[in-house]
């Protein structure tokens, strides 16, 4: 690719998920994950998250990011499933539009914050996290804020294995 395409403009429109999406997302899959474990889990998700939305430019699918509200006793969080942009589309701030958008429906929905976990060797997932202002949280602050039980109940949920990277922002309702 070239200085020039680089520099080309375009409309990114961002929409809800639909079922016919799917070819396109698992493709889009095989280019952004590495992990055949990604790969898989990041189109089960587009399909199973209670949100799903694409970034799309002329029609093509450039980023979806799945997420949802998960209700605890005491709390409503949102929770980050998958974020993911094709290759030659990162560092446009398609990735912050889908997040925004996520932020946005997140807080409509009362969550008081939005959570996401990366693993360790995840360098540009955990930058692009830091650049949109989330904070690494360690397990034991996490379990302050939430309680011991609650943050079980959450980390079941993400998906958290020993050693992965917590990310929380605050959402501010207005």
């Amino acid at each position: 690719m070239g200085e020039s395409d680089n520099k080309r403009q375009y409309i990114l429109s961002i929409r809800e998920f639909r079922p016919e999406d799917i070819r396109q997302i698992r493709n889009l899959a095989r280019l952004a994950f590495e992990s055949e474990v990604d790969r898989y889990w990041s189109v089960v998700g587009a399909q199973k998250a209670p949100y799903t939305y694409v970034a799309e430019i002329d029609g093509t699918i450039v980023g979806v990011i799945e997420f949802e509200p998960f209700y605890l006793p005491n709390s409503v969080e949102g929770h980050i499933w998958y974020i993911f942009v094709h290759p030659e589309y990162q560092r446009r701030g398609i990735g912050t539009a889908l997040l925004r958008k996520a932020e946005g429906i997140l807080s409509r929905e009362g969550a008081k914050r939005v959570w996401a976990i990366t693993s360790p060797d995840n360098i540009k997932t955990q930058l692009f996290f830091e650049k949109n202002r989330y904070r690494r949280i360690p397990l034991d602050e996490m379990k302050k804020l939430l309680g011991s039980t609650s943050t079980k109940k959450f980390l079941r949920r993400m998906v958290y294995f020993e050693g992965d990277i917590i990310y929380v922002k605050v959402l501010y309702s207005y």
